[in-house]
């Protein structure tokens, strides 16, 4: 199995994770403390489940075309991120230099890392002309090594030759992602994700040589905000050929993203998944039949803020594992789709990694809970195991008193400072302060 992070950490740029600034702000620490607290609970998230594949989006870009590298504090974080991953994990891991996807307000990239040790090789599938030109199909020029500062982003070494592999016999470090698709028509005609000028879904492909398949990994950020045109981006999906009717049996694909689809919602999520589950996708978090908490906090995937009117509050628990601070709002999902339906494990152990609670969440029984229960099974805890050897491992947040399954425990309304104590940056700040999501991880 390949072990698959991915996370839509929010506006991800230099400053999140190395910020040089000695200067502190009301009730927060300076920005290289606080740049250096981000930096580890990312890294002690990989740390609790440590993957094989690391996808990040809502990256920063700077200015530039579609298909082009990232540049400006996005491209600075990506590879200062990676440098932090080797050190931390190992020289063996890599990252795919992130391409600009979208335009204006819709622009962003898109970070792959992968590890070469879990016997992954980095198969494109476009490759890399250089200079300030966008990726490109093979063949329709000639592909180059990247050139500072992606130069050793990727292995030098070729793809392996077997028979079935996307691109074999290619050097890995002159390989792209895919970011422009279309029809398959004479004359061909660009698709939209769903409009001109929003985020295409980015495609990276892999050569697993243990498990002898393609894997084909599509990370799609839908716009903003939930509406018909979010699910129009997700449906919009299932036209892209290269993870629909040009899959073989040596192929396995998986979407993930951040879809901006509320699963509670079940006519925009039903034009959003629709067609991908009648096309054999197993989504992989399902609606529980309770749409309010606590059932729905099993599926939650955002994280209400530090300030304003929703912000996160510990006398309002809403039930486990929602404890005041989670949004009711699940946006962010796996869809799975084999080749060959002897790869498809008996159980994917997709969970949500919630740094807060810590993971897996254990379902109420008390009263009896009778509905879906999803797959959220993963049989890692995030929490810290007091025995461990390494002080690193990531530690689930003191949550209110007395907390039990079925939601009880907390604070009485009105109870004068906690909210502020479970809001501080040494508790739910930084945690917020990263992103306001969690991630995913699963077994593909």
């Amino acid at each position: 199995m390949t072990k698959i992070l991915f996370w839509n950490i929010e506006n991800f740029s230099i400053n999140k994770i190395n910020d040089p600034s000695t200067k502190r702000k009301p009730k927060l620490p300076s920005g290289v403390i606080a740049s250096g607290n981000r930096s580890n609970l990312i890294l002690n998230a990989m740390q609790a489940n440590t993957p094989d594949i690391f996808v990040i989006v809502e990256t920063t870009t700077g200015a530039g075309a579609e298909g082009t590298l990232i540049n400006a504090g996005g491209g600075q974080a990506a590879l200062d991120l990676l440098q932090k991953i080797r050190t931390k994990f190992g020289a063996t891991w890599m990252l795919v230099p992130p391409l600009i996807v979208g335009q204006g307000t819709y622009i962003e990239g898109v970070c792959v890392f992968f590890n070469t040790s879990s016997n992954l090789f980095f198969t494109g599938p476009f490759g890399w002309e250089g200079g300030v030109s966008p990726a490109n199909v093979i063949g329709s020029g000639t592909t180059v090594a990247y050139a500072s500062p992606w130069d050793k982003a990727l292995p030098a070494v070729d793809t392996p030759t077997t028979a079935g592999i996307i691109n074999g016999g290619l050097a890995q470090n002159k390989l792209a992602g895919q970011w422009l698709y279309d029809d398959g028509a004479s004359p061909a005609v660009k698709l939209e994700f769903p409009s001109t000028g929003e985020r295409p879904p980015y495609l990276t492909t892999f050569w697993d040589a243990g498990s002898k398949r393609n894997i084909k990994l599509v990370a799609y950020h839908a716009p903003p905000p939930e509406s018909k045109i979010s699910a129009a981006g997700v449906d919009s999906l299932s036209q892209i050929r290269e993870i629909t009717s040009l899959l073989t049996t040596q192929d396995d694909a998986i979407i993930m993203g951040d879809f901006n689809v509320d699963l509670s919602d079940k006519v925009l999520a039903g034009q959003a998944y629709d067609k991908l589950i009648a096309d054999s996708y197993t989504r992989q978090i399902n609606p529980t039949t309770d749409s309010d908490f606590p059932d729905v906090g099993y599926i939650c995937t955002t994280l209400y803020g530090v300030s304003g009117k929703n912000k996160a509050e510990p006398t309002n628990t809403r039930g486990y594992p929602a404890y005041g601070y989670m949004t009711p709002s699940s946006y962010d999902n796996m869809l799975t789709r084999y080749g060959d339906t002897k790869r498809a494990p008996g159980s994917s152990k997709i969970t949500i990694v919630n740094l807060v609670t810590g993971s897996p969440y254990t379902k109420p029984v008390t009263p009896a809970y009778a509905g879906a229960k999803g797959t959220l099974t993963y049989t890692t805890a995030m929490a810290k195991d007091s025995k461990a050897t390494d002080p690193l491992a990531p530690v689930a947040l003191l949550l209110p008193p007395n907390p039990t399954p079925n939601g009880n425990g907390g604070y009485a309304p009105r109870t004068k400072g906690v909210g502020t104590k479970f809001r501080d940056w040494d508790s739910y700040g930084v945690v917020r302060s990263t992103s306001d999501h969690m991630g995913l991880i699963i077994d593909f």
